[in-house]
């Protein structure tokens, strides 16, 4: 089943897990029930609020997959050290103890 493999090139964090929860987030930002965002979204209201805080929420998560996809393009995190640093613990020790190996 094709369906089963998994594509070594997907992020940890399925893209889909990201919008999970935008109506609820959306409605709870604004005092408002999770099924009107909802309608709205659909197009069966309409609401300029609701539109706008919906196309934010949107763009935060473009913005947030746009910084994962550069990252991950240039092989660096945040939990890496740079090249120089390599090798030098980042523990310090408290005044007057040595630090052990």
């Amino acid at each position: 089943m094709n369906g089963d493999k998994v594509d070594s090139s997907m992020n940890s964090i399925p893209v889909v897990s990201l919008f999970r929860g935008i109506y609820n987030r959306v409605a709870k930002r604004l005092g408002v029930d999770p099924s009107y965002v909802s309608r709205v979204a659909r197009g069966e209201r309409k609401s300029a609020v609701v539109e706008k805080a919906l196309a934010e929420e949107v763009r935060v998560i473009r913005d947030h997959l746009n910084n994962h996809q550069s990252n991950s393009n240039n092989n660096h995190n945040n939990n890496h050290a740079p090249a120089e640093q390599k090798g030098k613990s980042k523990i310090k020790s408290r005044p007057g103890e040595p630090l052990e190996a």
